[in-house]
């Protein structure tokens, strides 16, 4: 892999301020992670929660149709870092709501939630064991 001289005097900022190699490569974003655009993110956990995205996308307050929503908004923002605002844009709501989403499903995993766990284990295994996912 190529490092661009800005990441190397970075790492060495870092190693001076006792940062491990996992923790710099963390930093720089160089953890190997599978290509994954945000809609095919909304199709796999769309898919995973048997839902079709264009039921999601709207302002339907069925809690299946919001569970999906926040779920999708964790992912693309907390776990992918993608712009709220991208996010917002797909699911054609405001960026407030998704600062709401995201802490709702962080609460959920603070306190331990089995079932908020569990579908957020089994997403991550979906996308990052690359299984092939199906559209509805």
């Amino acid at each position: 892999m190529m490092y661009e001289w800005s990441d190397i005097e970075t790492a060495v900022e870092l190693t001076k301020k006792g940062l491990s190699i996992n923790d710099i490569k963390k930093f720089l974003n160089y953890e190997i992670k599978p290509v994954i655009t945000p809609y095919d993110l909304l199709d796999v956990i769309c898919n995973y929660f048997k839902v079709h995205p264009k039921l999601v996308k709207g302002n339907n307050r069925n809690r299946k149709y919001v569970r999906v929503r926040k779920m999708f908004s964790y992912f693309a923002c907390i776990k992918y870092n993608i712009i709220q605002s991208d996010v917002a844009y797909i699911l054609n709501k405001e960026r407030t709501v998704l600062v709401h989403y995201n802490k709702t499903i962080q609460d959920y995993i603070d306190i331990k939630d089995s079932e908020t766990i569990n579908n957020i284990k089994n997403i991550n295994d979906l996308i990052n064991n690359g299984k092939e996912i199906h559209r509805l």
